[in-house]
């Protein structure tokens, strides 16, 4: 036996991930580990290629992290929880994970299916008590694929699978179970554990046909309109939408991006309120993009024209999704932008003066929208302030999660792949740790989470930055605290402009206070920390924030009075 020969399934699946490029395997361990953990002391010992283990305290984060670090590489990584009780706590975090069509491979143990004879039985009372008839069913619905392992030699043919059907657009999470008994059964001992890894289907190309269609329609509109809410980790979409924007004078529109694709100083960069911009337009060309308007009060005016672009221009696995649509493309969104573009290329439009006005209006917007956020530099600051600092703190090369933090209109992105949004499944708690993947995919690239107070909360904090202490992870947190659930406040006035409620000091079920000394958290795991009460001190806390993210490779964390 060579010294990589995996002898047991454990080892062998290990083995596989690495193989597969997974670097790191996120841990939350359970009583179902100990084949694993034993697979791991054995390959320290033979020097087996195997993913770094990162021990987290808490499964949201886990799967936060696997998730962040996707974003920032292009790079599907491995969850592995404890059992059904460990699996419920990812469930939040693969429901985000599916809508935002991030590649992962989540897997929890099992209970031990026997209760003798076997290797790995049942030990203990709660191998009774965690018994389910389908504990895959809490996750069911999240992933594209999921499978229990049965015997020792499909470990690695399931790990191959898994990520090969995780990475197959549109991408998403996979699941697999581990019952304990297989994980500790011999590796067959002829059968090498290398060799290739399942393809990945190449993304599917445009049809030719729909892009000269596509080009003809834009080619004849007089307001052509692009709305895109996330782009691929690679930036291979926001280089293709620059470019077709820029060379055809579309305007673009930032509506609640998920991921950033366009720079806000791009001159076709049209800002944030698509409503105004879908009145005008007599062409709206939907990329990637699963809320492109809200039905209820916003649409496309009469006549318009209406073009799909994306992997699943139908988002298939929303239920109800009714936008209307004139011509829908299924294909890699970048590769489609890139063909339109090279069939209008040359083409002799007389785009000029679309151009300027599009751009003189969006440097009047910037420029209003700066006047606005210096005006909020009191105390309490207005989270528009904050956002213009941030913005300014930033160099070229950082990424900010924000989750209920800054106000994006406010921000100034540089860039595809700067700024990240929670996805529309909106559960919280995600900013923070998918920060912290960005930063462990990266230690030298600035990673901001900028959170609410409320968010910051969901995060399981505590567990956020022993994780960060532990593995060195450099994150600067922001978090704006202003005393209550702000999203929740906003809907109930939006429902209820006039009601009860709108007449209150405070809105029921809506406030945080009194609210605990965040500074003191991050403090506890030696993180760096400081409160900011006014505007007027922020830049300054900002610059002593990243220097020590920057010069001491430690976490930071700046909690700041911000208003409603």
């Amino acid at each position: 036996m060579s010294e990589t020969q995996p002898a047991t399934a454990a080892e062998a699946l290990l083995q596989r991930l690495k193989h597969n490029g997974v670097d790191y395997l996120f841990a939350n361990g359970g009583t179902d580990f100990p084949p694993v953990i034993e697979a791991f002391a054995k390959g320290a010992t033979t020097g087996a290629p195997m993913p770094e283990v990162v021990i987290t305290p808490h499964e949201t984060a886990a799967v936060a992290m696997a998730h962040g670090y996707y974003l920032v590489t292009g790079r599907p990584q491995a969850v592995m929880v404890h059992v059904n009780v460990g699996l419920a706590n990812c469930v939040m975090g693969l429901i985000n994970a599916a809508s935002d069509n991030i590649p992962m491979l989540m897997m929890s143990g099992r209970t031990p299916l026997t209760e003798h004879d076997r290797f790995g039985a049942r030990m203990t009372p709660i191998n009774y008590g965690q018994e389910m008839r389908d504990q895959t069913a809490l996750v069911r619905e999240s992933v594209k694929w999921d499978y229990e392992m049965r015997y020792p030699e499909q470990a690695a043919i399931l790990v191959d699978r898994a990520l090969a059907i995780a990475m197959t657009e549109p991408r998403g999470p996979v699941y697999l179970s581990l019952p304990r008994e297989p994980l500790a059964e011999p590796w067959p001992a002829d059968r090498p554990v290398g060799g290739p890894a399942q393809p990945v289907p190449a993304a599917a190309q445009p049809d030719a046909a729909a892009v000269d269609e596509a080009a003809g329609m834009i080619a004849r509109a007089k307001f052509p309109l692009i709305i895109a809410q996330r782009g691929d980790p690679e930036g291979r979409l926001g280089a293709a939408l620059a470019r077709l924007a820029g060379e055809q004078a579309i305007a673009v529109c930032d509506f609640w991006a998920i991921r950033s694709v366009l720079a806000t100083d791009h001159p076709m960069h049209a800002g944030f309120d698509v409503g105004p911009l879908l009145e005008r337009a007599d062409l709206v060309i939907v990329v990637d993009s699963p809320v492109p308007w809200i039905q209820k009060s916003q649409g496309p005016a009469a006549g318009a024209k209406v073009i799909h672009i994306g992997a699943d221009p139908m988002f298939s696995r929303t239920p109800v999704r009714s936008y209307p649509s004139d011509l829908h493309i299924a294909a890699d969104p970048a590769a489609t932008l890139a063909s339109i573009a090279d069939a209008l290329a040359g083409s002799g439009g007389d785009v000029a003066t679309r151009r300027d006005e599009i751009a003189s209006a969006g440097d009047k917007r910037r420029a209003d929208l700066r006047a606005t956020a210096m005006k909020g530099s009191g105390s309490p600051m207005t989270p528009a302030y904050v956002t213009h600092c941030i913005s300014q703190a930033m160099d070229d090369d950082a990424v900010l999660f924000n989750e209920l933090g800054i106000a994006p209109q406010f921000h100034y992105v540089r860039g595809a792949n700067r700024c990240f949004t929670p996805p529309f499944s909106g559960g919280l708690g995600w900013g923070l740790p998918a920060a912290m993947g960005a930063a462990l995919a990266d230690r030298n690239r600035l990673a901001i989470a900028a959170v609410g107070d409320g968010s910051y909360t969901f995060a399981n904090p505590v567990a956020c930055h022993q994780i960060a202490e532990s593995h060195g992870l450099p994150v600067l947190t922001i978090v704006m605290n202003n005393g209550i659930w702000n999203a929740v406040r906003r809907a109930t006035l939006s429902m209820y402009p006039d009601g009860d409620a709108a007449q209150m000091n405070r809105i029921p079920v809506t406030s945080l206070e009194p609210t605990p000394d965040f500074t003191m958290i991050a403090a506890a795991s030696r993180g760096w920390s400081e409160r900011v009460e006014s505007g007027a001190d922020l830049p300054a806390a900002l610059a002593r924030a990243i220097a020590v993210v920057r010069n001491e490779k430690r976490q930071a964390l700046l909690e700041i009075n911000v208003s409603v």
